[in-house]
């Protein structure tokens, strides 16, 4: 996906922050993204595709050592299927599912900052994402 896409994706959902980390230092790696990786993207006809494409997009754009904002975006992706759902039931499990799948030690392909080479210093995300 192309850089002003994703400006106008960020700029649809007013995260100006992530943008601008984006912006700043863009990943080395084009974005893409399944939705929810290794889970599905409805349930009961009800879809969590854009939940998937932005946590994804977050993963994307996450530098190495970035615990908390990880943390953020895993809490983030739990709280909108949840909503979307109207239910905890399968949004607990999937909040688990990228804890421990997501992590970056793991170094698989959506692992966090997917998008980043492995030697590019961790700068913090302040706040939100």
């Amino acid at each position: 996906m192309p850089l002003p896409r994703i400006k106008e994706i960020c700029a649809q959902l007013h995260l100006d922050e992530l943008w601008r980390k984006i912006e700043s230092d863009p990943p080395s790696r084009p974005f893409k993204s399944d939705g929810c990786t290794g889970w599905v993207n409805e349930w009961q006809r009800i879809s969590i595709y854009q939940a998937g494409f932005l946590h994804d997009l977050k993963y994307w754009a996450g530098y190495p050592g970035e615990d908390v904002a990880r943390l953020i975006a895993d809490a983030e992706l739990l709280i909108t299927v949840a909503r979307l759902l109207h239910s905890t039931a399968m949004a607990e499990p999937c909040f688990h599912g990228v804890r421990v799948g997501g992590a970056e030690q793991l170094n698989v392909a959506f692992s966090w900052g997917f998008g980043r080479k492995k030697s590019q210093p961790a700068e913090p995300m302040k706040s939100g994402g």
